[in-house]
C-alpha cells in the first residue's frame, strides 16, 4: 500500500469564497466610554497572516457583525467621527463559532488612537452548542494527533467523546455514547466519510491541518447530517510570508515498553514495528495580500513484524522417515533443512502429508514474517 500524501492549495482573499463550514462571524457593538452607542462608526476586520480586509459599519444601536469570515487572528479597529479611533489585535476567529468583541471609542482628536495589544480569549454566548477547536499548533504537538485517526484523536479531550472500544461499530470516537458510524466527518465543509466502514475516508497530515473543530449536540442543519459529532478539518493555506517546515513523527519497537504478559512468557523483546512518517510543508504568496498557496508532502513507510497463518514443516521424526525415502533429492531435502528448522511439537497424525506414499510427520512452523507498508 502506498502511503505517500502530496497536497496543494490555493487560495485567494476574499471573503465571498468562504461558506460556514469553514468559517466564523464576528460581531459586537461600538460604545463610547459612557455605554451609549456610536452609531455609523466605520468598523474594519484585517486578517493578520494575509492582511484581507472586511469592512462593515455600526448600525442605530452600535452594533456591527462580519459574517464567513475565514478562521484565523485578526485585528479590529473602529473609527467615528468626533472620537478617537481604537484597536484590538490578536482577535481569535475560530470555525463554526461566532466571537463577541466589543470596542470601546473615547472622545477626543482623530489623529490620536487607543490600541490593546492582545484580544481577551472569546466566549461564544450566541448558541447552546457543545464543541472545541484545535488549533495547527495543538494538531502537530499533542501525541494523541500523530497516531491513528490524526487530528480526529484530538475529540477525545473532550467531555462525553470516548474510544469506541474496538466494537466493530464504526471507525473514531464515540459522541455522547452514539456509535462512531452517526459520526460526520468533512473537510472544509465537505464530504469525508468513507461510505462503507464509516469514519473519516481521507486523514490530513497534522502539519497540514490549520484547524479541527468537533461539534458535539445542539448544532444546527447547516454544520452537518449526522446525530453523533461532527469532525471538521481546515486545511492550511499560505500567508505573504513564506513558511515552512520539516518534520518527523517516530514510533519504535526501542521506544516501546516491553509488555510483561509478553516477558512472563519468556518473550523479551519487543516484535519489530518501525513507524517513520515525514516530511515538509511550504506556503507564501504568489500576489500579495490576494493569492496565496500552500503545499505539502508526506512519506510513511512501516516495517512491522506479523505471524502468517500456520505454515507446516517436518518435525526430527518427519526429517528422519523423508531421508529414508527411496528416489528423493537429497540435495532438495538439504536446503529444506537449512531454510526450514525442525518443528517442535507434531499436528494430528491425520493431517500427515504423504510423500511416494509414506507419511511424514510434520508441525507447525513459527516464524515472524516481514510486513512492510511504504
Amino acid at each position: 500500500m502506498n502511503r505517500t500524501w502530496c497536497l496543494l492549495f490555493l487560495s485567494l482573499a476574499p471573503a465571498a469564497l468562504f461558506g460556514q463550514a469553514i468559517s466564523g462571524d464576528l460581531v459586537g457593538s461600538v460604545q463610547d466610554m459612557s455605554g451609549a452607542a456610536v452609531t455609523n462608526a466605520a468598523v474594519d476586520a484585517v486578517n493578520e497572516s494575509t492582511n484581507m480586509k472586511s469592512s462593515t459599519r455600526s448600525d442605530a444601536n452600535g452594533a456591527y457583525r462580519f459574517s464567513n469570515l475565514p478562521a484565523g487572528r485578526y485585528t479590529l479597529s473602529a473609527a467615528a467621527p468626533g472620537f478617537n479611533p481604537a484597536s484590538l489585535k490578536g482577535v481569535t476567529l475560530e470555525v463554526s463559532k461566532i466571537a463577541t468583541v466589543n470596542l470601546t471609542l473615547q472622545v477626543g482628536q482623530v489623529s490620536s488612537s487607543i490600541d490593546v495589544t492582545e484580544a481577551p480569549a472569546n466566549i461564544d454566548t450566541t448558541t447552546a452548542t457543545i464543541g472545541s477547536s484545535f488549533d495547527a499548533r495543538e494538531s502537530r504537538d499533542l501525541p494523541i494527533s500523530s497516531i491513528g485517526l490524526g487530528v480526529v484523536n484530538l475529540s477525545l479531550l473532550n467531555a462525553g467523546v470516548a474510544s469506541n472500544g474496538g466494537l466493530q461499530i464504526g471507525r473514531g470516537p464515540s459522541v455522547g455514547g452514539q456509535r462512531p458510524r452517526n459520526n460526520n466527518f468533512t473537510i472544509e465543509g465537505v464530504d469525508n466519510n468513507n461510505k462503507s466502514s464509516t469514519g473519516a475516508l481521507i486523514v490530513i497530515p497534522n502539519d497540514a491541518t490549520q484547524e479541527f473543530t468537533l461539534l458535539q449536540n445542539q448544532f444546527s442543519a447547516e454544520f452537518g447530517h449526522s446525530s453523533g459529532g461532527q469532525f471538521n478539518v481546515i486545511v492550511k493555506s499560505g500567508t505573504n510570508d513564506l513558511h515552512g517546515s520539516v518534520y518527523e513523527y517516530l514510533q519504535n519497537r526501542k521506544l516501546n515498553a516491553q509488555d510483561q504478559l509478553f516477558a512472563n512468557s519468556g518473550t523479551l523483546s519487543n516484535p519489530r514495528y518501525d513507524n517513520n512518517r515525514f516530511g515538509g510543508t511550504i506556503g507564501g504568496p504568489i500576489v500579495k495580500d490576494k493569492l496565496f498557496y500552500f503545499g505539502n508532502y508526506e512519506y510513511n513507510p512501516v516495517g512491522q513484524a506479523s505471524t502468517p497463518g500456520q505454515i507446516l514443516t517436518p518435525t526430527q521424526n518427519g526429517y528422519a522417515t523423508l531421508a529414508g525415502i527411496s528416489g528423493l533429492s537429497q540435495t532438495n531435502l538439504g536446503i529444506l533443512k537449512q531454510f526450514a528448522a525442525p518443528a517442535a511439537t507434531p499436528v494430528a497424525a491425520s493431517r500427515f502429508p504423504l510423500v511416494g506414499g509414506v507419511p511424514v510427520e510434520v508441525g507447525v512452523l513459527t516464524i515472524a514474517a516481514p510486513n512492510y507498508q511504504n
